[in-house]
């Protein structure tokens, strides 16, 4: 700051660092800070050579491009709230419960447990309760529990059990909290969707459909049988709706996917979906097992998520809103200068900072996707607190990988809005020291910004559209 304010002591103005990529016919710079601004080629000659009209001039400073004496104090505020929640700690514990399932699903992450294993892998009731006077440690005053699996339902009292205890738990912390569900529904039953309905303003559902019933099937069968289990998931979802609980959905892109892009899209259209996330296949678990069968090249996922987004775009002009999860955080990101709440594209990036995971025996992880690697275990619910946790040396290295500071990185113009993954990362080159611009993370994100700054800068009026849609739905269910 002392630097800036004696350097414009001597000139009207500091050209700020930038980074630059060319999109089109046009080329598009940005800051540290988060800004961008983009710039024709005879704009651009004009700011390098410092020779800039008094229109440019204007825009730049307004950008950050330009620093002067009325805006250096605004950059450093705009790059420190970009940056702040770093010190708020973990708002996402995902609880594992048991890490039995009930199916079999090709790609299976978490390399589930089977259903006939016993309840060996089940969580018990003191190490939950340990776990969450861990979770209620965290600083953040907002907080989620999610549970995930395995299969969540096949330990349906530790749920009931964990509503009990952090109702309690807050008397004392009084954080803003809420648990999430996340279940295959095959498990599922009617007393108990009754004690979800009587849990509905805590208890948030979300289940797996991963297209139409022949896609879904190919992808998620019984554990036992090679039978899909699409009929029986519908079915829950239907009574979910009837009895008024809002279910969210998520899909898993395998090859079996690739042709039906348009299908999966008007599937969630038909359910009432407003959003659908197009998740790429993950080189972990299981389908490791069988990449050769259900795994693709990123050039293939990424044709088929340019069909998918396309189709969002088409289906927005006929007046049917359903959004990409990926180009919605994207607009998000740079349209308004925030961080988003998204763990996958912060810098750094959520492992432990923002989200911890917890595992039937009290083992914690850093993350969601590194539980079925050993070398990610950061410690144990019955040996540490939070605040050791954070502080120990594996959790900072950690912490430090998922830095996007590294060569790679640093002469991305994308660098303000993404973030890096050392778990995928790692599964992919099975090495710590990250070439994470060969990543499939990497390619696909910078697939999302290319896209979306396309849309700012040649579609505007798909844009405006798209914004307004967005704020539209977003008001409907606040209101719902």
């Amino acid at each position: 700051m002392d630097y800036i304010e004696k350097e414009l002591e001597h000139k009207k103005y500091l050209i700020n660092f930038y980074r630059s990529r060319d999109i089109g016919n046009k080329k598009l710079l940005t800051t540290d800070h988060g800004t961008w601004m983009i710039f024709s080629d005879e704009e651009y000659r004009h700011f390098t050579e410092e020779n800039m009209d008094e229109t440019l001039y204007n825009e730049a400073e307004q950008r950050g491009l330009l620093i002067t004496s009325s805006n250096y104090g605004s950059i450093i505020n705009q790059y420190h709230r970009r940056y702040e929640s770093i010190e708020k700690g973990a708002a996402l514990h995902i609880i594992v419960p048991t890490i039995r399932c009930n199916l079999r699903c090709s790609y299976c992450h978490s390399e589930a447990a089977s259903i006939t294993d016993g309840n060996y892998y089940d969580m018990k009731e003191d190490t939950l309760k340990r776990t969450l006077e861990f979770i209620f440690q965290s600083p953040n005053h907002t907080i989620t529990i999610e549970f995930q699996g395995g299969e969540p339902l096949l330990n349906k009292p530790l749920i009931k059990k964990t509503c009990e205890y952090a109702a309690v738990l807050n008397q004392k912390y009084r954080k803003k909290y809420k648990i999430a569900l996340i279940s295959n529904f095959i498990a599922m039953d009617e007393d108990f969707l009754q004690f979800i309905y009587e849990n509905k303003d805590v208890i948030h559902l979300c289940t797996s459909l991963d297209g139409p019933e022949y896609v879904h099937d190919q992808n998620r069968k019984y554990v036992h049988r090679d039978v899909g289990t699409y009929k029986q998931v519908t079915y829950w979802i239907k009574r979910c709706f009837e009895k008024g609980i809002k279910v969210g959905m998520l899909m898993v892109t395998t090859r079996q996917s690739l042709p039906y892009w348009k299908e999966i899209i008007d599937e969630y259209v038909r359910w009432g979906q407003t959003e659908i996330q197009i998740k790429p296949l993950d080189y972990l678990g299981y389908a490791v097992e069988v990449w050769d069968t259900i795994g693709y090249t990123m050039e293939e996922f990424i044709d088929f998520w340019k069909k998918c987004v396309d189709y969002t775009f088409e289906l927005l002009g006929k007046g049917v809103y359903i959004a990409e999860r990926y180009v919605v955080l994207a607009f998000k990101k740079i349209l308004t200068n925030k961080n988003v709440d998204f763990l996958d594209l912060t810098n750094p990036c959520g492992a432990i900072r923002g989200q911890v995971v917890y595992n039937y025996n009290g083992d914690i992880y850093c993350c969601d996707e590194a539980r079925v690697m050993d070398d990610f275990i950061i410690g144990n619910v019955f040996e540490d607190n939070y605040n050791g946790l954070i502080q120990k040396r594996k959790s900072k290295e950690i912490i430090m990988a998922s830095i996007a500071e590294g060569y790679y990185c640093d002469s991305c113009v994308y660098k303000p809005f993404c973030g890096v993954c050392p778990v995928l990362g790692y599964a992919q080159q099975r090495s710590y020291n990250i070439k994470l611009n060969k990543t499939n993370r990497c390619k696909k994100n910078r697939t999302v910004f290319d896209y979306v700054f396309n849309k700012i800068i040649y579609e505007q009026a798909s844009v405006k559209q798209f914004i307004m849609g967005y704020m539209l739905q977003s008001r409907l269910d606040r209101q719902s």
